[in-house]
């Protein structure tokens, strides 16, 4: 059984990751290029936000 997976990662993400990795770590880094793009995505995405903080008590 084959599984589709969808990234949902817009166009430019894609070639500015293509050209970043590409230009790092040559033929591997264009090879890698979407599924680090991926990594990179979910975990920024997972990173906690600095704006949920909880309410402080005024005095």
């Amino acid at each position: 059984m084959i599984k589709i997976i969808i990234i949902n990662l817009h166009l430019v993400t894609i070639i500015v990751a293509v050209i970043l990795f590409g230009g790092i770590w040559g033929f591997w880094g264009v090879f890698f290029a979407i599924p680090l793009a991926t990594l990179v995505k979910a975990v920024l995405s997972a990173w906690p936000s600095n704006n949920e903080f909880p309410e402080q008590k005024k005095c």
